[in-house]
């Protein structure tokens, strides 16, 4: 079986481009697709030269943010002529503009009525509510209500799965977890404390509660540091240096920036907890899988797709209301005075992380895209362009 895949690619630090890169790897691992299609955008040149699997190919054909990316993509997929797309989707993937995704799913669309048979990952399917009034929500109900007349839909967490089939009964969809980036591996603890924040920077994100909650944390704990390890996210892209700039006088505070992914074990290893204090989470969490992989214990607000990535992947966390920064500092006050609790999670989500590694993830992906059923005879594919 060959493969085509529709994503950014190579992505930067976290979310939905990152899962791309590491979901594609554990497919060439197995060695069952000869050849796996990547249709990325043709902006994003910043580690064109990092050497991938040989069955991995390249093509940039679409470019992110631009009204014409669905005709972009869609002749992209003329030109590959491979019958089977993974499309690993969120509605940022293709750009911040609504004409850009209105374009790619048009481009989508198209393509399923010619002959394509989709499998999209809906990442941020804890977003769609259908009894929402607001605006915005109402919009991304219909955004979702367009997606699954185009293929099967995977759903990461169970719970989402079960909700959605609720309301959609007549769209097909399946469960497939997010998964973990790496095999577990135990990272010692490092010598003294230090708190980890690793992720995008968004409002969203929490970050004025952190930093609150660490001011309570440093009078009790005076060595204590926090790094905030992350790259400005693209809806908000001074929302991290202006934060910056205004926490610039408090002591024990370390600005990471965006960090390399071969690098992220590393800031991992030389941290005590990874915290979570979002005020919203739109699936599942990446940071959880990589803090349980590498055998940290987590601090997390109690949202509802939070918490399912941890009990749906039998995990151990600590969970504490959103915007609340005394609860928060409590929390993690409590989790470094108690070194006999971080070993127990630790040990737990060691053990639990083994059962869901990224090649257990691609085989279940790969399972599914062989079953994908044809609604049409391709057409043949493109000529290649010379040149």
């Amino acid at each position: 079986m060959d493969l085509a895949v529709i994503t950014p690619f190579p992505p930067p630090l976290t979310g939905i481009r990152l899962y791309g890169l590491h979901l594609c790897q554990a497919m060439a691992r197995t060695g069952h697709p000869a050849r796996i299609v990547i249709l990325t955008e043709t902006s994003d040149r910043s580690r064109e030269r990092e050497v991938y699997p040989p069955c991995l190919e390249i093509h940039r054909t679409w470019r992110g943010d631009h009204p014409a990316a669905g005709f972009q993509l869609l002749r992209g997929l003329k030109r590959v002529g491979l019958r089977r797309v993974w499309v690993n989707f969120g509605f940022s993937t293709f750009g911040t503009s609504p004409v850009a995704l209105f374009s790619t799913l048009v481009g989508l669309t198209v393509a399923a009525r010619q002959g394509w048979a989709m499998l999209i990952t809906a990442h941020e399917a804890s977003l769609i509510d259908p009894d929402a009034t607001e605006p915005l929500s109402r919009m991304l109900l219909t955004l979702f209500r367009w997606l699954i007349h185009l293929g099967v839909i995977a759903v990461p967490l169970r719970a989402d799965l079960e909700r959605l089939r609720a309301c959609f009964p007549e769209a097909s969809m399946v469960h497939i977890p997010h998964g973990s980036f790496y095999p577990p591996r135990a990272l010692p603890e490092p010598e003294n404390h230090s708190l980890l924040f690793f992720g995008s920077l968004a409002p969203y994100k929490g970050l004025a509660t952190l930093l609150d909650a660490f001011q309570r944390l440093r009078e009790r704990h005076p060595t204590l540091t926090l790094e905030i390890a992350g790259a400005e996210h693209p809806r908000f892209p001074n929302y991290g240096s202006h934060l910056r700039a205004a926490c610039a006088h408090l002591p024990g505070i370390r600005w990471r920036g965006p960090v390399p992914e071969e690098e992220v074990e590393w800031i991992f290893a030389r941290n005590t907890l990874v915290l979570l204090p979002y005020r919203q989470a739109t699936g599942s969490s990446s940071v959880i899988y990589r803090a349980a992989a590498w055998g940290r214990p987590f601090v997390s607000s109690d949202l509802p797709a939070l918490r399912a990535t941890a009990d749906e992947a039998g995990l151990a966390g600590n969970w504490v209301p959103p915007g609340d920064p005394e609860a928060l500092a409590r929390a993690i006050d409590h989790l470094l005075r108690e070194a006999s609790l971080r070993e127990q999670q630790r040990q737990q989500n060691l053990r639990a992380i083994a059962s869901c590694t990224m090649d257990r993830i691609a085989k279940a992906y790969l399972q599914i895209m062989e079953s994908l059923p044809f609604r049409f005879a391709l057409p043949q594919p493109l000529p290649q362009e010379n040149g």
